[in-house]
């Protein structure tokens, strides 16, 4: 692996995805916040939720600002939500781990990509219960880039396109026709259209074995999701982040538990 060339190249690279991921977090968790309330993505500086004061240079620093502040707004005193702090460690992990199983690749900056417009549609999704398209498009551009820079206008190239989707129409489309059968069993929507998109973008990323097993993951994360933020009966559910859950599972553990399984049967 390049990545362990040297120890030198290996810390450099790992604490850059860390802070990378640290960073992004924060930016992608304020983008999240903005989308979900209409807002301007590029809406001026960050304030306070509860005081409305603008926040100083102290008080956006990833991770470390929550920790030096105590969890309080240096002007009110309120609470800052964990969702902060937590939010910029898991991409901060997220990256990191990506970068230990792709190494120093091509495929590692799609994925980053990839697994940030999850992360940020999840936290959209959480607060309102809609994925904007511009995700959709976002990671899907980036998977036909890759396609592109691996294999050139070639033939290769068409035959990856095809192929990725391929499986956008099998993983998406299984999904919507099942969703319409759903539909008309309970007289109710079962699945909404930004979950159906998402699935198509997924569908592009993955094998047909590992999108099985990102199906049948996201249906048992689905399930402990809506049992932990107390879903009720009859009101929509975010299932945008199990999904995403699943994905990340999968772009990390997927090709070894189907290894395995399949190891299982022989």
């Amino acid at each position: 692996m390049l990545l362990f060339a040297s120890p030198f190249l290996s810390a450099y690279f790992i604490i850059l995805s860390l802070l990378l991921g640290l960073v992004m977090g924060s930016a992608l968790n304020c983008l999240a916040f903005r989308l979900a309330r209409g807002e301007k993505w590029s809406g001026g500086r960050s304030r306070c939720p509860s005081c409305g004061s603008t926040l100083g240079i102290g008080d956006l620093i990833p991770l470390f600002s929550y920790i030096f502040l105590r969890g309080r707004c240096r002007r009110c005193g309120e609470k800052i939500s964990m969702r902060y702090p937590v939010s910029e460690a898991v991409l901060a992990l997220l990256y990191l781990l990506i970068l230990l199983k792709y190494d120093l690749s091509l495929e590692t900056i799609e994925l980053i990509v990839f697994c940030s417009c999850l992360f940020c549609l999840s936290l959209v999704d959480l607060d309102i219960q809609e994925i904007p398209d511009r995700f959709h498009i976002i990671s899907a551009s980036a998977r036909l880039v890759f396609l592109l820079l691996s294999f050139g206008f070639t033939g290769d190239f068409l035959i990856a396109l095809g192929r990725a989707l391929l499986g956008g129409l099998i993983l998406g489309g299984g999904v919507l026709v099942l969703s319409l059968v759903m539909d008309r069993l309970l007289h109710k929507e079962s699945l909404g259209g930004g979950d159906i998109k998402l699935l198509f973008v997924m569908g592009m990323y993955f094998s047909l074995p590992c999108c099985c097993l990102l199906i049948f993951m996201a249906a048992i994360i689905g399930i402990v999701l809506a049992l932990c933020l107390g879903a009720k009966k009859g009101v929509a559910f975010p299932f945008g982040p199990a999904l995403s859950l699943s994905a990340f599972l999968t772009l990390l553990f997927g090709e070894k538990l189907i290894s395995l399984y399949m190891g299982l049967l022989a």
